[in-house]
């Protein structure tokens, strides 16, 4: 059961006279939990609504529905993986594919609506980044905190992290060439060309992306299964054997998510349509609430002094990448690392093999000339983020250490792009 029925669920106790006695006893808990809850954040939903109609200041109408995107998300998020549970492993797996960064792709294609493209190209960047350190950090210092060593299934991770940098290769390719084209061609050519090259290379990353689907899910889903490997998980760590792990896919999710893993039932189909409504009806709010941001944006960063690929990169993705975020630090809390980083990792190619491939044809339909070039600054910056996790993550083992260094590199990355805003 999802947090928010289980919450719906014990304030509905309140219209039962025969419980309302040890209800009362229990309020101050429930509100407690509510107020704790991400649920508090939809409020800001009808306060965006109400900012844009009644013309407040730009900051306001952005923040308000900048938070408002944040438990939207979650929405998503709780609804897809419903679905996908009932549907079972295969199905549910192209589910959650399809519907893991549906916030991404909504932004995005809001974005590239407005002729906002750098904005576009910077989020998915910065949603890269996020999962790749911010996330990936979090993950390493809860999980390290009290085991001190923790390992993964080494298995997984190599298939993973290869894809990850044949993804960073293939989107960092075409700034390269931009570098090797003649400036003689005049810029208008070199802009073509570029763009034609990018289309093309957004359908083989397409094709990568689907045949990492049916690796993942067909042929070699039982290197996901979350059983570590022997020769990783069983090697003494600090004089003592590690117990193999047993748990089955299925209980990691449900271990990840507090409160969904004391029932193996499959949701009902009654849920299942629920869930799908909450799936559309947070789709289109988080469609209304970006357009709005959209709108406010320009006045936004003019009056706090930042610039747009600031917001795209580091305060965006935050929106985003909450949900993923929680479900991640749920997991590590339980010591589920290889749920952890397979999440972290999935999404992270999620976005450079589907969402990204998807807003370049969205918007070559659109008629408006998204590319895969990006900055060369961010380009290094991608560059060398894959190169540096990838090294962590063959380390085989880590401590906090390795988490505390991902985070810090985030925090640099942050503080390089906030100074160039203030300049």
């Amino acid at each position: 059961m999802s947090e928010s029925a289980s919450l719906a669920d014990s304030f509905v106790e309140l219209a039962d006279p025969s419980a309302r006695r040890n209800v009362r006893l229990r309020l101050p808990g429930l509100l407690k939990d509510f107020v704790l809850s991400i649920n508090v954040l939809l409020v800001f939903v009808p306060l965006g609504f109400v900012s844009v109609a009644l013309r407040w200041h730009d900051v306001i109408v952005a923040a308000f529905n900048f938070l408002a995107i944040i438990p939207l998300s979650w929405l998503i998020s709780d609804a897809s993986d419903t679905i996908g549970t009932h549907l079972g492993d295969l199905v549910g797996g192209l589910v959650n594919a399809t519907f893991g960064n549906t916030v991404e792709l909504i932004v995005g294609i809001i974005a590239i609506y407005h002729d906002e493209l750098l904005v576009a190209q910077s989020m998915m960047l910065g949603s890269i980044l996020s999962d790749i350190l911010l996330v990936q950090g979090c993950c390493i210092v809860i999980a390290a905190r009290t085991k001190g060593v923790i390992c993964v299934n080494s298995s997984m991770v190599d298939s993973l992290s290869s894809l990850m940098l044949l993804a960073a290769m293939a989107l960092a390719l075409p700034t390269a060439l931009y570098a090797t084209l003649p400036d003689a061609a005049g810029r208008i050519d070199i802009d073509k060309k570029i763009l034609s090259f990018s289309r093309a290379t957004v359908v083989v990353l397409l094709v990568v992306y689907t045949a990492y689907l049916y690796f993942q899910l067909k042929t070699h889903s039982s290197l996901f299964t979350g059983h570590a490997d022997d020769v990783d998980e069983h090697r003494p760590v600090d004089g003592r054997r590690e117990r193999p792990t047993t748990d089955s896919p299925a209980q990691q999710i449900g271990e990840a998510h507090p409160g969904e893993g004391e029932q193996d039932d499959v949701p009902s189909m009654g849920v299942v349509y629920k869930a799908g409504a909450v799936l559309v009806i947070s789709s289109l709010l988080i469609g209304r609430c970006t357009h709005s941001f959209m709108e406010s944006l320009n006045g936004m960063t003019k009056a706090l002094g930042i610039t747009k690929t600031f917001v795209a990169l580091f305060i965006l993705p935050v929106a985003s990448n909450a949900p993923e975020l929680s479900q991640v630090v749920a997991a590590s809390r339980k010591q589920k690392v290889d749920f952890a980083v397979g999440v972290i990792i999935g999404s992270i190619l999620q976005i450079a093999l589907f969402v990204l491939p998807i807003l370049v044809v969205t918007g070559w339909a659109m008629g408006r000339p998204l590319d895969l070039y990006f900055e060369v600054s961010q380009t290094y910056i991608l560059l060398f983020a894959v190169v540096l996790v990838n090294q962590v993550l063959h380390d085989r083992q880590y401590t906090y250490l390795h988490g505390v260094m991902l985070l810090c590199v985030y925090a640099v990355i942050t503080m390089a792009y906030f100074t160039q805003s203030n300049s």
